[in-house]
């Protein structure tokens, strides 16, 4: 057994041997990352925010619309949100998390308008009378 000295020495005279690290390990099959939302699809029903045991998932409520919200950092990555969503207007990314240098960078939020419901024409229009 070689001595703690004869060991530096050693170590020293041979150089560092460890193997470069990859840049980022590889993503597995069954990787769930950030929550998406597509706004044009979410009608503000506040069920995701509901289900999430972690409150990363905020719908605030205005006369005008809804805010929804998302805070990946409070998020446990979890999918009940996308697996509750009734339109299916969240989807989980499958690619990692950009790289950001402020807390709170990776939030998100999406102002939504209400949806205005489109004109219905009279089903049964009156005729007009004779002259």
């Amino acid at each position: 057994m070689k001595s703690i000295v004869q060991l530096l020495i050693h170590n020293l005279h041979e150089g560092s041997i460890t193997l470069p690290y990859p840049e980022r390990p590889a993503i597995l099959g069954a990787y769930r990352g950030m929550v998406q939302n597509a706004p044009e699809e979410c009608t503000g029903c506040g069920l995701c925010a509901y289900v999430c045991t972690s409150s990363a998932i905020t719908v605030q409520r205005a006369a005008d619309g809804f805010r929804w919200s998302y805070d990946p950092g409070k998020c446990t990555f979890c999918a009940r949100c996308t697996q509750r969503c009734p339109k299916q207007s969240l989807t989980m990314m499958d690619t990692r998390p950009p790289v950001y240098q402020q807390l709170g960078g990776l939030k998100q939020f999406h102002d939504v308008k209400k949806k205005k419901k489109p004109a219905v024409p009279p089903s049964n229009p009156q005729p007009e009378a004779a002259n």
